[in-house]
């Protein structure tokens, strides 16, 4: 079995495929890396660079987790959330940003299931990740 993305492990991406996440981020090197993350834990990644792509693709499948920056382009991260609530998007949202804690207050907490402020521990971002994967799939 070929890997579904490269350096991806082939048991791993049989194992844990199931999984599919979506980044919504701007800068280029973040959603490298969170790809790279998670990728390695065999989960399958959609990513987009704004939030008008991140509606699109939301309304063209389920994502077993929706890793969101609040401060894209186009549409923001607070329209996304309020576009899935509004629409009955039902994945749940990782929000990784560097906004104050005052904006976060805005938050949908029936969405937002975990707010990560950038910069990340690597290992603690992937566990978390992980989990609501795993919480969506029961």
């Amino acid at each position: 079995m070929k890997p579904a993305h490269p350096g991806a492990n082939p048991l791993r991406t049989l194992m844990t495929s199931r999984f599919r996440a979506l980044i919504v981020e701007d800068d280029p090197a973040i959603r490298r890396l969170v790809e790279k993350l998670l990728v390695r834990r065999g989960i399958d990644i959609d990513t987009v660079h704004d939030g008008a792509a991140a509606i699109r693709a939301l309304m063209s499948r389920h994502y077993s987790v929706v890793v969101l920056d609040l401060m894209v382009p186009e549409v923001n991260g607070f329209e996304v959330i309020e576009f899935m609530k509004e629409n009955g998007v039902r994945s749940p949202v990782a929000v990784v940003s560097a906004v104050s804690q005052h904006a976060l207050t805005r938050l949908d907490l029936d969405i937002v299931k975990l707010v990560i402020t950038k910069p990340f521990d690597v290992d603690e971002f992937t566990k978390a990740i992980l989990t609501l994967c795993q919480e969506d799939a029961t």
